[in-house]
């Protein structure tokens, strides 16, 4: 239904509790209700976040190169997902993003977005690279240097000597948590953007034109890419994907036209894929290589777009529990992975033993730690739970 058509009687459906904004999709940005709610966006997300999981339980096992916080020994299965899933699944974090902020800013003033954003990104980034990342630090100085200190010690040296990095621990490292401060900062600089020019935006009418100039967009994507490029990610790039979701995506019809299309954009974001896995290695870098993975990348993003609104736009007990805990989950997985892959690839000899077993065992204590921070006022406002 478009988002101008009337909304039909009938009870209001409840405010989602989301992954990055806890805004459920409910005001299109001009103010017009829309009938329709975005279920899909928020399975997008909660999918892409447990995703990050099994992700970082294999780069213990990559095998290229990589010098994760603690290694075990390279598998080659490990390691093709790893390369299956990164071109793809945390940029479409930030282009969703941009996607539910055009939504949330249809119901709040900007105090109240910009007081929403403290609350849920730089707080919980603060509080996430103060007590979480130094322990991450603590169990890869003890595999890497075999560090005999204890975990206060390893504090005080981890914050003095914060610009240094040692083997498996980057110069100022802050771990998953810069996901946080870019969506922050993107957030921010996005809004006066997102305010000024979606009446523009709004006449280009995305949803008329052909899909091959809708794919075409990976052109300035990889030109925005290379202005900043990562590690972890281009901060230029996030943000041109979150002004494309925000300011062009949020619309039924544009959406309808993926979900119509999505198996036309499957098939060769797959072939994409495959080929990018094949020639991993084997392909040196180029002018080309922001362009390459720019093409990955959207083509990724409106598949699974088209994907989402066809297969996966409702909701159920589980997806809302999963939607309203991803956020916790990604905060706490990665301490909780790195201390029992320390201990894990010491105890069990195969890997194939070790990797279930430090995925299990993760994800068990990350949603432990989730149900237990929830239930405390304290720890609810450093890590942005919600009640």
């Amino acid at each position: 239904m478009d988002a101008t058509q009337s909304r039909q009687p009938g009870p209001r459906p409840p405010v989602r509790a989301g992954f990055d904004d806890g805004a459920g999709p409910t005001l299109f940005f001009h103010g017009v209700q829309n009938a329709m709610r975005k279920y899909f966006i928020d399975n997008l997300r909660w999918m892409s976040v447990l995703l990050v999981i099994p992700y970082h339980v294999f780069l213990c096992y990559n095998t290229f190169g990589y010098e994760y916080y603690v290694y075990a020994m390279p598998v080659q299965v490990f390691s093709v997902f790893d390369l299956l899933c990164a071109p793809w699944f945390m940029p479409l974090l930030f282009f969703v993003s941009g996607i539910s902020t055009t939504y949330a800013l249809g119901k709040r003033t900007n105090r109240q977005y910009l007081a929403e954003r403290l609350g849920k990104l730089l707080i919980p980034f603060l509080a996430g690279a103060i007590l979480l990342t130094p322990l991450m630090a603590y169990y890869a100085r003890k595999h890497y240097e075999g560090y005999a200190g204890g975990v206060w010690e390893n504090y005080i040296l981890f914050f003095r000597h914060w610009t240094t990095g040692s083997k498996g621990v980057p110069p100022y490292e802050v771990g998953q948590m810069w996901f946080l401060l870019y969506l922050f900062a993107i957030s921010l600089a996005a809004l006066p953007i997102l305010k000024l020019a979606r009446e523009g935006c709004g006449r280009l009418r995305l949803e008329l034109w052909p899909l091959w100039a809708i794919a075409l967009l990976f052109v300035p994507l990889g030109c925005v890419w290379d202005l900043m490029p990562g590690p972890p990610q281009s901060l230029a790039g996030c943000f041109a994907l979150f002004l494309l979701g925000g300011l062009f995506f949020h619309t039924d019809a544009l959406q309808e036209k993926l979900a119509r299309q999505a198996w036309r954009l499957s098939f060769p974001f797959a072939a994409l894929l495959l080929a990018g896995v094949a020639l991993t290695g084997r392909l040196g870098p180029g002018w080309w290589s922001p362009y390459l993975q720019a093409l990955v990348m959207w083509m990724g993003i409106l598949a699974l777009m088209g994907l989402g609104r066809r297969y996966v736009n409702f909701t159920n007990p589980v997806t809302r529990y999963l939607s309203a805990s991803s956020f916790a989950l990604y905060i706490f997985h990665q301490a909780w992975l790195v201390m029992i892959a320390f201990y894990a690839i010491r105890s069990i000899a195969s890997p194939w033993l070790q990797a279930p077993t430090i995925l299990g065992l993760c994800l068990a204590c990350s949603l432990v730690s989730y149900e237990a921070c929830r239930r405390l006022a304290l720890t609810r406002f450093l890590f942005g739970i919600k009640r």
